[in-house]
């Protein structure tokens, strides 16, 4: 069977499970906690920009009624910015809604 450079099992085919792998990957905290991060950064990004778009606004439209760049929209919407909770706030409010977080 063919390895990786950090010599794991390359396993291809019918063999290859994702569930196991994924279940095998979350033992490992530090795996847990940055995949975990990773979502929360993607579910964030997606519903900025998806409320962006129902209500019909460009990026350029939300910077100026939330009184930021287009630039910073444009990061608000890449799962890889984590914004201000000033910044979430205007945005909110720029797009008629109440920003709620909350610890589940």
């Amino acid at each position: 069977m063919k390895k990786n450079k950090k010599g794991h099992e390359i396993v291809r085919g019918e063999d290859y499970d994702f569930g196991e792998y994924k279940r095998e990957a979350y033992r490992d905290p530090k795996v847990r906690e940055r995949c975990e991060i990773a979502f929360a950064e993607l579910k964030l990004a997606h519903q900025i920009a998806e409320l962006r778009e129902e209500a019909h606004m460009s990026q350029a439209k939300l910077a100026e009624e939330s009184h930021t760049r287009q630039q910073v929209v444009s990061k608000l919407e890449d799962e890889h910015h984590i914004p201000s909770f000033i910044t979430l706030l205007k945005v909110a409010h720029a797009l008629g809604k109440k920003l709620d977080v909350k610890f589940v």
